[in-house]
């Protein structure tokens, strides 16, 4: 099992849960019951518990590599909002998810590699 050296704060752990309940529910829409489906499925249930009990020391791989995914695909889809012609407020607005992002994601990311 792995542990994070350093907790989420408040902000990346609401982000976070944000992204393992899309990620749940893009899932849920596919409609696939395989058996690969249904352990990302489980994988991305336990890690939203934990996370929202925050439990920080008892992480399978599986959970973190789908926690880094989902704030990855956060990033992504952030990232494709920001134009020339974003208002300045709101990419003041997509600047702090992506910072936030990218502040949990290598927290997550350094727990993988320190195992």
């Amino acid at each position: 099992m792995l542990q994070l050296t350093k907790p989420l704060s408040h902000d990346e752990s609401e982000m976070l849960l944000r992204c393992l309940s899309e990620m749940e529910a893009s899932l849920k829409n596919k409609s696939s019951n395989s058996n690969e489906t249904l352990l990302k499925r489980t994988a991305l249930a336990s890690a939203k518990q934990k996370v929202e009990s925050q439990v920080y020391d008892g992480f399978y791989r599986e959970e973190i590599a789908n926690m880094v995914f989902a704030l990855d695909s956060l990033a992504r889809k952030c990232s494709e909002r920001l134009t020339e012609s974003t208002p300045a407020d709101e990419a003041a607005s997509i600047g702090n998810a992506l910072r936030t992002a990218a502040v949990a994601r290598a927290k997550l990311r350094k727990t993988i590699a320190v195992d």
